[in-house]
This record gives structure tokens, C-alpha cells and sequence, in this order.
């Protein structure tokens, strides 16, 4: 018994010492990260004679860059890009006497389509104002990947490579079945015939106005695509629609070049040496490449203007409080402060949202009509989305911009209340019995979630989406200065492309954030003005902290899970969920 014991004792110190010294490791780790990209991201970089700026398209894009400790722990890197880099970088190398051009690297970008065409088109204007090349290589070029390298002089691919244009096709999943066979009902309350957000929870199959309202921008999205690779090719847009239609990802190399979609082929070595040749340098010796990251953080001349546009970045999901969207219980004093601060003379808001919560966006509006009242003016520029919530924030604004594919409008309001009363009762065989004092006790906080509403509830449920729709399309006429029967027209909960909403007035010009800067700057009467970015990105260490502490827990559970940890998200995102929601449908446009 006495070696029994000491034998589990050992075991058990032993194990506490090895724990012990994991944590210390890990964190040992996490601090050679942290000071890593804190002394990375202090370093301004000087380009050098004949320096090339390499563009690479890979990983996810970003609106704005953010180190993020934990990703480059478990992936060795952080393997994203920020919208925001990828301009001040081109910018620069317009400007910059030695970058002697732009070498893109396409090795498969995720990017939505506003952010791909805004990135084509800051390539465009590149070329256009500083009379300097661009070339592309690639092994095989993803369709966004090739929408974005079109501009180049040249487009070169490797012998056996491979060019992937297919149209744009939009995907959703259908969840009633497997709900059923789980004893799970969702209770769909809605306001607008196209407010397909519901739909995965209520069909099998996409309605007929949500396929309607997809075919539209899809269709809308791929005509400015098409229309810019034909003159980047000098094909017409007939023809590369029927490029679109030949399976071109399966098709030789020969035919790519047949079809003027590409110039030649090299492989990488001799695309390496031929490169050299248009640079200037000798065989032997190595080509000078920037990074975008380097080229952005290049030292711009100090501008000591006292008067500051401020650029408030508006991303993600819109909630009342945590995660990593947007949070009206941070972002409303943020935009509080920015009201109160005198040298602050216009504001720029920055829009790449789907929507979310009806309430925060509410307080969103209402901040940023204090700050109209306050004589600042408001300049919005949407990013990929600005639907739903990202509209409502958005429609009071002095001036909207948007890109011809941002996604838009959207205007309608839902809520979707899960029930598990059969899971609960039926499958599992919980009993609940209960004691109230009146009719309908407590609806709406939790014993949802084993019944459902009954009459009263679902009516009451009802009328409260219905006035949170007049509210919302209240809000949208008085900034956009429509009558509100005339928004409600164009309401329903559909979604625009950029494009289209600038015809139908809610949009006022195609641009993006450089034109909305511009324009505030005008708005404001103001010629000497500085640029500041809020809210400020969190340094490495404060988002390790940040990490270890509030969401930690989800950050282990991708290393044991793995891509199943989307689905702990979604838990608890549902468990975080207003129930009244402004939010576009999910949906992936490949």
C-alpha cells in the first residue's frame, strides 16, 4: 500500500511538473512572438536602387492588417493580408523613384469581390500615373487571382499551369431536415420578401425572390469583372463569357495562350532570370523585393496639421458587446470621443459589415447623427458589404461611396428564435414544470429554449419586428432624403451591388477610401488636413492578453478540434445573438 501510494503521488507530481512546464514554455513562446512582431512592426523600411514591390495574392484579406500572436504560434505566420497594406503599398511604390515596378505573385487570394476590385483598380491607376510595370506569374491562377493580374503587361504562367475562369456562383446551406431529426425548430419572425437571412433556417432550397435578388448582383458583379479583364486583354466581354463557359481549368496551356489569357510561359527559374532582365541587374545577383507589409510602413514626411480626418474602420458583425466585429458598447464612446475632439474636422466611416444586431446599430446611428449635430461632417466608404445593419449605420451620412460590387442594402429585419422543445422533452426526456405570476412570465430569456411562443408571443414577437422595420426604413428616407414609401419599395430586405444602388439613390457615387477622405476633406472646407485611423489596432501583446483571457478558450479548441471549431463558434455566437436582427444572409460568391 505505502509503495502504492508513493508510486501515485509521483505520478501525480510529475504530471503537475509537466504541466508546470508547458505553461512556461507556451508562454515563453508567446513572448518570442510578441517581442518578434513588436520589433518587426517598429522597423520602417528604406527602399533600395531598383527595388521591386512583390505583390503576393495568398491567404485571406483583411480590411485592416492586424498581427494576430496565437495564429502565428500555431501556423508559423499570419497568414493574412490587410486591405489597408496592400494600398499604402502601392501608393508608395507609385511615388517611390526606386521601386522600379509591381511583380504579382498569385498563389490564391480569398478576398471578396469589392475588395479584389478595388485592389484591380488601384493597380489600374498605378500603371496610369506613374508610368511604371507590372508583371504577374503564376502557377495557376485562381479566377480572383486572375481578375486582379489582368492588368499586368504581361501575364505569364508556368508550362503545365493552369487558368481557372468559371462566372461567380453563390452557395448556401439548408438546415430544416437536420433540424427536425435533432428536435430543433427555429421560429422565424421577418419583415421583407427578399430577407433571405431565415431562409437556411425555414427551407430546403432557395425562394424564388432570394434567387431573384442573388442571380441580380451575381450577374452584376461578373459583368464589372468581365468588362475590366476584357480591356486589360483587349478581347471583348462576349468572348471572355464564353472563355468563362469552357471549363478553362482543365483545359492545356496551349489553349490558355490561344485564348490571349495569358502571354507565354516560363517556369519560376526562368521567370526569375527574365525578371532580372527588366529590372536591370546582372544574372547573379538577387532581385531586390519589398513586401507590401515593408512598403507600407515606409516613413511618410510628417504632416504637422493640426486639423485631422478621422477614418473610423466599422468591420464585422454588429453586436452590443464582445467579439471581434463591431461593438457598439466600444465603438459608440470611440466615436463619443472623436465627436468632442476639435481637431477632428470630418469623418470618414469605413463599412465592411453584413449587419447584425437592430439595437447597437440603432446606437451606432444615433452617435453619428451627434456628431452631424456637432458640425463634423460624415463621409461613408463601403467595403464589401455595407447591408442591413451596415446600410443602417451608414444612410444618415453626408455622402455614401461605395465599389460597383460592394453588397448593399438590404434593408429588412428578422428574428430567428430557436426552439428545442422536442430535443429537450421528446428525444432527451426532460421535464419542466414551472410557476409564474402572469400570463406570459418570462418569454424571451430562456425557457424559449424547451417551448414554444405561444399565440401571444409570436404575435407580440411579430409587431416588434414590424416596428423596428418602420424604424429602420424611417431612418434610411431622412438621410437619404426620400420619402419613406419610396424606400420601402426598394427595401424588403434585398440586396444591391454597388452599381445599382447609386441609381437607385441609395449610394451617391462609385469611389473608394481614398475618394471618400477626399471628399470629406472638401465637405469640410479644409485643404491642410492629416488622416487617423481608429480605433487603434491592439499591439501584439494586448491581444495575446486579450486571447489568453476572453477568448482563449476557443483558441485551444482549434488545436484539438481543428476545423470543426467553427461550429463552438456558432454556439455560442447563436447563444450571443440579439434576437432581433438587421443582418444580411451568409452566403460564399466564388
Amino acid at each position: 500500500m505505502k509503495k502504492f501510494f508513493t508510486t501515485t503521488f509521483a505520478c501525480t507530481l510529475g504530471t503537475l511538473i509537466a504541466g508546470l512546464l508547458l505553461i512556461v514554455l507556451f508562454f515563453i513562446t508567446m513572448v518570442g512572438v510578441v517581442a518578434s512582431t513588436a520589433s518587426s512592426g517598429n522597423e520602417t523600411y528604406i527602399p533600395q536602387e531598383k527595388t521591386v514591390l512583390r505583390l503576393t495574392l495568398s491567404g485571406s484579406l483583411q480590411e485592416r492588417y492586424s498581427e494576430d500572436p496565437m495564429q502565428s504560434l500555431m501556423s508559423g505566420g499570419n497568414n493574412s493580408q490587410g486591405l489597408d497594406q496592400i494600398r499604402k503599398a502601392i501608393k508608395v511604390a507609385a511615388e517611390n523613384d526606386n521601386i522600379e515596378g509591381i511583380y504579382i505573385d498569385a498563389r490564391g487570394l480569398s478576398a471578396m469581390p469589392a475588395s479584389s476590385e478595388e485592389i484591380r483598380q488601384l493597380l489600374v491607376e498605378f500603371k496610369q500615373h506613374s508610368g511604371k510595370w507590372i508583371y504577374a506569374y503564376a502557377d495557376n491562377y485562381t479566377q480572383n487571382d486572375y481578375i486582379i493580374a489582368s492588368v499586368a503587361d504581361s501575364v505569364i504562367i508556368n508550362p503545365i499551369g493552369t487558368v481557372d475562369i468559371h462566372g461567380l456562383g453563390g452557395l448556401q446551406i439548408f438546415y430544416p431536415e437536420l433540424f427536425a431529426k435533432l428536435g430543433i425548430e427555429y421560429q422565424i419572425f421577418r419583415v421583407g420578401t427578399y430577407k433571405s437571412a431565415v431562409e437556411p433556417y425555414m427551407c430546403d432550397k432557395m425562394s424564388d425572390a432570394n434567387r431573384e435578388q442573388t442571380m441580380a448582383y451575381l450577374n452584376t458583379t461578373w459583368e464589372t469583372f468581365a468588362d475590366g479583364v476584357a480591356a486589360s486583354r483587349n478581347f471583348t466581354t462576349d468572348y471572355f463569357n464564353d472563355i468563362a463557359n469552357s471549363i478553362t481549368s482543365l483545359r492545356p496551356t496551349r489553349d490558355i495562350l490561344a485564348c490571349n489569357l495569358a502571354d507565354t510561359t516560363m517556369y519560376r527559374p526562368e521567370f526569375d532570370a527574365w525578371l532580372k532582365t527588366k529590372v536591370g541587374i546582372d544574372n547573379d545577383k538577387e532581385i531586390n523585393f519589398a513586401s507590401v507589409a515593408q512598403l507600407a510602413s515606409t516613413a511618410q514626411p510628417e504632416n504637422k496639421s493640426k486639423n485631422t480626418i478621422a477614418v473610423v474602420y466599422a468591420v464585422g458583425d454588429i453586436m452590443e458587446t464582445g467579439g471581434e466585429g463591431i461593438n457598439s458598447e466600444d465603438l459608440v464612446p470611440e466615436l463619443t470621443r472623436i465627436r468632442k475632439d476639435d481637431n477632428i474636422k470630418a469623418v470618414v466611416l469605413r463599412v465592411n459589415s453584413p449587419g447584425g444586431s437592430a439595437y447597437a446599430s440603432e446606437q451606432i446611428w444615433a452617435e453619428l447623427e451627434a456628431i452631424q449635430a456637432a458640425g463634423k461632417k460624415v463621409v461613408v466608404s463601403m467595403g464589401d458589404m455595407a447591408a442591413s445593419g451596415g446600410y443602417y449605420i451608414s444612410c444618415g451620412a453626408d455622402y455614401i461611396f461605395a465599389e460597383n460590387t460592394t453588397l448593399t442594402g438590404s434593408i429588412g429585419v428578422f428574428g430567428a428564435v430557436p426552439s428545442a422543445e422536442k430535443l429537450l422533452t421528446e428525444k432527451l426526456g426532460l421535464k419542466y414544470d414551472e410557476a409564474r405570476t402572469h400570463k406570459y412570465g418570462n418569454p424571451l430569456s430562456g425557457d424559449f429554449l424547451y417551448r414554444k411562443f405561444g399565440e401571444g408571443e409570436s404575435i407580440a414577437f411579430q409587431r416588434s419586428i414590424e416596428e423596428c422595420y418602420d424604424l429602420f426604413t424611417r431612418r434610411c428616407a431622412e438621410g437619404r432624403g426620400m420619402l419613406q414609401d419610396d424606400i420601402k419599395k426598394i427595401a424588403e430586405g434585398r440586396v444591391w451591388v454597388g452599381k445599382t444602388a447609386v441609381e437607385l439613390g441609395l449610394v451617391d457615387s462609385i469611389g473608394s477610401i481614398d475618394d471618400a477622405i477626399a471628399y470629406a476633406a472638401q465637405l469640410s472646407e479644409i485643404e491642410d488636413y492629416k488622416v487617423a485611423d481608429y480605433p487603434t489596432i491592439k499591439s501584439s501583446f494586448e491581444k495575446l492578453m486579450e486571447q489568453l483571457g476572453g477568448t482563449s478558450r476557443i483558441t485551444i479548441a482549434s488545436w484539438i478540434l481543428g476545423e470543426d471549431v467553427e461550429y463552438l463558434q456558432a454556439l455560442r455566437t447563436i447563444e450571443n445573438t440579439h434576437p432581433i436582427q438587421c443582418r444580411m444572409e451568409n452566403i460564399t460568391i466564388e
